[in-house]
């Protein structure tokens, strides 16, 4: 299943999102036919998906925060369940050879599954990709990203991940707000290894058959160690703290054994990724 021909037509559902606009970009560069479905378009996918056959579908549409998902089980479940089984059986009746799905670390919670709506509809997501690869030969394969950052992360308000939101803060010159006692661990992985982890995943010779792989590190830090330096790179730093997110995991770590022994491995230490984040002369 070698990509063999510049032309192949691809899918990305989500492609104005965090990960999805970076997606779209990378494939464009390598000169795939990419074509994009995006509800910021007013493009339902329930509605909106196009004619004619496609080689991959990279899905990435979704409503991504845990709290929000506790606020509005229903709606979420519509977009993030629904919508992947509408994907999956538009891709099964459009010639195409592999769904890469975007999942998240939220299936598995503190490691006894998920905590949040939103980790439960990504489990039947997965599970779903995995019965279309059994039931009708549709090869998938499920990545489950753990916590995405980058310098350039937008800030999303109320539902914002930590270095999103610290980094804006820090650019008002407001207090930085801790939830939690700061303790809880976190595997934070860079946006340009989530798009390499996408890329690659397509390009894989063997079928997946549905296969859920972590897309992290392997290493954890806690929210405390990130506030440590975000403090080595600016002065006089001010705190405040609020109460832990409801549906918030005390720990996420990624296993990457499997796909590791694929080929693919992260290539953006932490250290380095934080450093670009919170290194004041890089915060314009």
């Amino acid at each position: 299943m070698k990509v063999s021909d510049s032309k192949n037509k691809v899918l990305v559902t989500g492609y104005r999102g965090y990960i999805g606009s970076r997606v779209f970009k990378k494939l464009a560069g390598l000169g795939f036919d990419v074509a994009g479905v995006d509800l910021k378009d007013g493009e339902d996918i329930l509605e909106c998906l196009p004619k004619g056959e496609f080689e991959f579908v990279f899905h990435l549409a979704a409503l991504p925060r845990v709290e929000y998902s506790v606020a509005n089980p229903s709606y979420t479940l519509k977009q993030n369940v629904l919508v992947t089984s509408r994907v999956l059986e538009w891709a099964k009746d459009h010639g195409v050879k592999r769904v890469i799905f975007s999942s998240s670390s939220a299936v598995c919670g503190d490691g006894t599954g998920p905590l949040s709506p939103y980790g439960l509809h990504k489990l039947m997501s997965e599970m779903e990709c995995k019965l279309y690869s059994e039931l009708y030969g549709l090869d998938t394969v499920c990545l489950r990203y753990f916590n995405v950052y980058s310098e350039d992360q937008e800030y999303g308000g109320a539902y914002s991940t930590v270095v999103s939101a610290w980094m804006e803060l820090l650019k008002r010159g407001e207090p930085l707000r801790v939830e939690g006692d700061g303790e809880q661990t976190r595997d934070f992985i860079h946006v340009d290894d989530v798009v390499e982890a996408n890329i690659f995943c397509m390009n894989h010779e063997d079928l997946f058959k549905g296969a859920s792989l972590d897309i992290g590190t392997g290493k954890s830090l806690s929210i405390n160690n990130v506030k440590q330096a975000v403090e080595k790179h600016n002065a006089q730093v001010e705190w405040t703290y609020a109460p832990g997110r409801k549906g918030d995991a005390r720990g996420t770590l990624a296993d990457i054994t499997d796909i590791k022994k694929l080929g693919w491995r992260p290539t953006v230490s932490i250290d380095v990724g934080l450093e670009r984040c919170f290194n004041k002369g890089e915060i314009k």
